[in-house]
């Protein structure tokens, strides 16, 4: 970190700062009590919970539940032999049930997995237990955002919160007008690149 070598003292006015104010300043550092922002404040669930569903579909499946309000982050692969997209959600604003439907909405919803009985149980209390299946291992996930990617890599190659790349990941599968999420440095860079990668 370097220190300024003037403190201001009056608007017209500079002087150079005493050589002790920079250890001063070092020394109350780790006394310093800096409040961590809250979940209302950065947008972010304050607790999330984790879905996996099965499809025909995993690039329609990340685009449909990336607008369903209250998916915070996303990831796509295959389990079981099944192309599956995970979500985490905020439940206070969704719930599995409402994930399910908009899945069924696009005719791209096989099942909701279950790695264990705990899971198996909380899926069955929200959907019909025909439509949950326990799978065993693990899944194994691949890049995500593909239609984001290979449509729009110019957006990609920004450095894209993944709330960012949710929105445009849906929007550019769907199409309609671009969701306002860049940042205003983001749309600048964006800007200068010419729109390229």
């Amino acid at each position: 970190m370097t220190l300024p070598r003037t403190l201001p003292i009056h608007s017209r006015q500079r002087r150079a700062a005493p050589r002790w104010a920079g250890v001063l300043v070092l020394a109350l550092i780790p006394f310093l009590q800096i409040p961590e922002a809250s979940a209302e404040e950065t947008g972010a669930a304050s607790r999330t919970e984790t879905a996996t569903f099965s499809m025909y579909c995993y690039w329609t499946g990340e685009a449909t539940l990336g607008r369903v309000p209250g998916v915070v982050a996303s990831r796509i692969g295959h389990w079981g032999g099944a192309e599956i997209v995970q979500v985490d959600y905020d439940p206070e604003r969704t719930d599995v049930e409402a994930l399910v439907v908009a899945l069924k909405r696009q005719r791209s919803f096989y099942a909701v997995f279950a790695a264990d009985e705990g899971a198996e149980r909380r899926a069955r209390g929200e959907v019909s237990g025909k439509e949950v299946r326990r799978v065993s291992g693990e899944p194994h996930f691949i890049e995500p955002k593909h239609s984001l990617r290979t449509r729009h890599p110019e957006l990609w190659s920004l450095d894209l919160s993944e709330a960012q790349a949710i929105a445009l990941n849906s929007w550019s599968y769907f199409g309609g007008t671009r969701p306002d999420v860049l940042t205003p440095e983001q749309e600048r860079l964006l800007g200068e690149s010419g729109g390229r990668p």
